[in-house]
């Protein structure tokens, strides 16, 4: 009998979200869970919440700046039009996870963990993914200018039409990472491109990138 062929996971799962949702039922605090919640601009979280659970949740139009949600666990969630702007979301764990239209400026997600996670139309300059793990996190039309990923490790990830610029990769493991469209102008530690795929437009960029980085120079005979 002929084996069936399996189709390859090229995107990321979406949020598996209930048909409609509960209101939220005010300001959380540490330990809550919230489970099939949406919450709007009328919610005010507290400056600092511990260990908080979204469980197939929708959360709109809410300002997170600055707020510090260690151990922050996400599943099934989606953010639309969120500030997150400096937001301490280190070591936090999210699962089928959509962030769109949001802003991601200078967010601390260091050591965290996003599985199945799209982030999309954002402002992401200066975010920080230091040793943070990403396995099917897809970042498409966003700016991640300055960004940190200092041995951030990609499994299935891509970052499609995304300004790239002054971004450091030093020690990421990247290999299979998709860079279509993005611009690497001044990337930080361009060595860590090995087995990423480009698109041909971006071969002059990335290949000055990588001569430099191996201090070839070019000079008049």
């Amino acid at each position: 009998m002929a084996r069936r062929s399996r189709s390859t996971k090229t995107q990321p799962d979406p949020p598996d979200l209930p048909p409609r949702f509960d209101a939220a039922p005010g300001p959380p605090a540490d330990g809550d869970l919230w489970d099939g919640v949406e919450a709007g601009p009328g919610i005010v979280f507290p400056e600092h919440v511990a260990d908080l659970r979204l469980h197939e949740c929708r959360i709109r139009g809410v300002d997170l700046s600055g707020r510090s949600l260690g151990g922050l666990h996400c599943r099934d969630t989606e953010f639309v039009n969120c500030d997150l702007s400096g937001a301490q979301l280190d070591d936090t764990v999210f699962q089928r996870v959509t962030f769109t239209d949001c802003r991601l400026t200078g967010t601390e997600l260091n050591g965290a963990g996003l599985t199945d996670v799209r982030i999309s139309g954002c402002r992401a300059d200066l975010v920080r993914l230091r040793m943070a793990k990403g396995t099917f996190l897809h970042v498409e039309d966003t700016t991640l200018r300055g960004a940190d990923l200092y041995r951030f490790t990609a499994s299935g990830c891509a970052f499609l039409r995304c300004d790239l610029g002054e971004a450091s990769i030093e020690d990421a493991r990247l290999a299979g990472t998709d860079l279509h469209g993005s611009g690497v102008d001044d990337l930080r530690g361009p060595l860590a491109l090995q087995g990423c795929r480009i698109g041909p437009e971006q071969l002059v960029s990335v290949g000055a990138l990588m001569l430099a980085a191996m201090g070839v120079q070019i000079t008049e005979r």
